[in-house]
């Protein structure tokens, strides 16, 4: 399955984690989702709500700028 893209670059903190929150809820266990954001907590930000909520999440810096953050949705929803 093709990843779902939620850009939220020109967004701050806690515009990311909402954007992506939204998209989780609509999704599957297993289903991914590619985050893209340029503020620099979502480094933190989103792995501790992914920790919180169950999902993993890999981080990388986006060669466009950026952050591109994949996350894997988990049985916690």
């Amino acid at each position: 399955m093709t990843p779902r893209v939620v850009d939220a670059l020109g967004t701050f903190c806690p515009v990311p984690v909402e954007m992506l929150a939204r998209t989780v809820a609509r999704l599957a266990p297993g289903d991914r989702v590619d985050l893209l954001a340029d503020d620099p907590l979502v480094r933190v930000d989103v792995p501790a709500w992914c920790h919180t909520h169950g999902h993993a999440v890999d981080v990388a810096p986006d060669p466009a700028g950026g952050w591109l953050l994949a996350v894997r949705v988990g049985a916690g929803g």
